[in-house]
Order: C-alpha cells, then structure tokens, then sequence
C-alpha cells in the first residue's frame, strides 16, 4: 500500500509488518492518526517493523511523553476529587498546546495568546540562534553566570563534579533571571522566550522558587581525542557532543539541537537530589507502571515530582558529526529548567506568537489538513 494523505489519516491494515514512514507533522492529532497504521500481525508483534526519520521519531517520543504527564495529572486530579473541568483546565495549560492548536483556527496573521502552567514541567532551548552575533552572546552569558556564582561565594569550580561538568546549589532567582535576560533565545524556540519565563520565576521568587540549584553540563569522563576541552567559565569543560538537525531549517540563522531536537540526556533532573529521593521515585514509578523486564529506563519527570528546588541546566555544546574533530572549534550554548510542583494556586504565564512563528515552525500544516480534507 502506498499513499500520502489518505493513508496518514488512519487506514488500518490488517497483517501489515513493514512500514517505511517520510512524512513528519509536529500535530499531535495527525501524528496519532498515522499512528493506527504502523501495522500488526496477530502473534507476530515482535516482527512488525517501523522505518522512519530520526526527526519523526522524536516528535513520537515527545507526545508518548507528553501523553503520560497528563495521564499524572488525571492521576493527581482524581487523587483529590477535582473535577473534570478542572482537568480540561489543566490540559489546556499544558506547555505544548500550542502542538496540539492547529494553525488554521487562527486568522490570517493574528496574535493567539496562550496562558500556560511551568509549573512540574522541563523546557529546554532546542531550537537557536546560529548567527555569531547571538552565539558570541550566550557564551558571555554563560561566563557572566559564572562570575556571578563567584561574587555570591559560589564559584561553580568548587561545586560537585559526580554529575559531570559542576554542580551549584542554593542560588538565589534574581542570578537566574539575569542569565535569562542575557540569553538571546531564537524566536522559533516558543517555551524558552525569555519574558515569559522570568514573569513565573518572579512571581514565586520569594517561596518555592526562591534558591536554585544550576548544572553546568559536561561529559563525566575525559572525552576521546577530537572533543571540545572548553575553559571560558573558569574550569576546564569537557562539552557534550550533539549533532545539528537535518531540516531544512537548519540555515544560517536557526541551529537545531539533533534532528529529535532534544539537549539534556536522559536522567538529568535527577542532579541534585537525594538518594532516597531517587530511589522513592523510581519506586512509586515501578508501582504505577509495573515492569515487564528487569530493565527499565525511569523519565525524568519521576525526579522533577520529587523536586524542592528549580534545576537550571546550562549545557556547552559542542556541535558537529560524530566522527568531526572538534576540538578547535566554539561552544554552543544552551540551557534547560526542570520547575518543581507547585503548591500554590498555580499562576500561569503567557506567551504570545502569530501565523508566521506557526508557518515557520509547522510548515504547510494547514495546507496538508486542506488536501486531505479534499480528498
């Protein structure tokens, strides 16, 4: 069976083991509706086969991610007998609505303004700037942090390397916001935009987001020749290596973080916490998800429910093919935030985009949606 916009919206095959799988779609909608024909065989399910694009394949681990922190919070809602349109509050606070909204139910060039909870959530900027001019500035971001943590008395040379790079706990918002403030985010990385974020790490500075925990990111061990040594901060950095994404928005001015367009590795939010912390999260997610190996890989969203601080993560990149020599070349910077739950009433934030920020990002959506409509 061959097809395009008649397949993708939920033809069923019975028997079917091999799909070959091109199109890619960042709309949660659509991207389940392809999902019902990936295949099954009765009694030969550990024989079906999916082949697709790195990059489609990132966008199905964002939404069965996705899918599992809101199967949480009906957990939570049910937990404390909240209703069912408390629940579809949260959903449609949730930090990747704009996914979900597609772009033709907004008019042609107009602002949609979407309130959103950070609140038990993870962003990460995985979508930057190339141009040298904002690259030049996030690494004087990133030393200016530095020296900042040195002027408070905690100089991030002295902190905790177990987790590779170095670790500093306690720091006060106001360091974070200004890191924020000399940040050049890109404008297609929506989450991170910079004012936003600062107005919900304000809003809570004087209580559960008061101190802070930062990760300077690095590999633990000393990397094999060609890596990237970089000593900008004050300490020798052994930077992480992660390749640049494949689209075509990947020009001269957009730099994508891996074709899944990911930063952190996995198991990241679990810097800083206890031991005990670690180990009950993983028991109550071995609870609630039984395994049916022995081997189990935990999310990180087990580690930020356990959370009392905010985690900021700064990562320096080093940004080339796996087998490139890298080592004479400038770091990127990037940075993540693991925010605790919340126990407030939670205060959302909100951002704002238009068409063109959807165009650019979701590329001809409305007109697929259109095809498929026609056909």
């Amino acid at each position: 069976a061959v097809g395009g916009y008649s397949l993708s919206r939920g033809l069923t095959l019975e028997g079917l083991i091999v799909s070959y799988f091109l199109r890619n779609s960042m709309m949660y909608d659509t991207l389940m509706q392809m999902g019902r024909w990936f295949g099954y065989r009765m009694g030969y399910e550990d024989l079906c086969r999916v082949w697709m694009l790195e990059e489609a394949e990132g966008w199905y681990e964002h939404i069965a991610a996705s899918i599992e922190e809101l199967r949480d919070d009906l957990r939570r809602m049910e937990s404390v007998n909240a209703t069912p349109r408390e629940f579809g509050l949260r959903v449609r606070s949730h930090p990747d609505t704009l996914i979900v909204t597609a772009r033709n139910k907004m008019g042609s060039g107009q602002r949609h303004r979407v309130s959103v909870g950070l609140a038990n959530r993870f962003i990460e900027t995985a979508v930057l700037r190339k141009d040298d001019e904002g690259l030049a500035a996030n690494r004087r971001a990133a030393v200016a942090l530095a020296s900042n943590l040195r002027n408070l008395g905690k100089a991030p040379e002295d902190g905790n390397s177990d987790y590779g790079g170095r670790f500093v706990c306690n720091v006060p918002s106001s360091v974070i916001t200004d890191f924020l403030s000399a940040f050049q985010n890109h404008s297609g990385s929506f989450l991170t935009d910079p004012e936003p974020v600062k107005s919900y790490i304000d809003a809570r500075s004087r209580n559960e987001l008061k101190e802070w925990d930062i990760l300077f990111a690095g590999v633990k061990k000393r990397p094999p020749k060609g890596s990237l040594v970089d000593r900008s901060l004050g300490f020798p950095l052994y930077c992480q290596r992660r390749s640049p994404g494949d689209r075509k928005k990947n020009d001269s001015r957009t730099l994508l973080i891996t074709n899944k367009q990911r930063v952190a590795s996995r198991g990241i939010e679990a810097c800083g916490l206890t031991d005990r912390q670690v180990r009950l999260a993983k028991e109550k997610y071995r609870q609630e998800n039984p395994p049916d190996t022995d081997t189990i890989n935990y999310p990180d969203r087990i580690f930020r429910r356990v959370r009392t601080k905010p985690l900021l993560i700064v990562h320096l990149l080093a940004i080339g093919k796996k087998d490139k020599d890298l080592s004479r070349t400038k770091p990127v910077v990037a940075w993540s935030m693991s925010f605790p739950e919340t126990q407030f009433k939670e205060e959302k934030v909100e951002y704002v985009v238009n068409t063109t920020w959807f165009r650019e990002r979701y590329r001809d959506e409305d007109e697929e949606e259109m095809a498929g409509d026609e056909e």
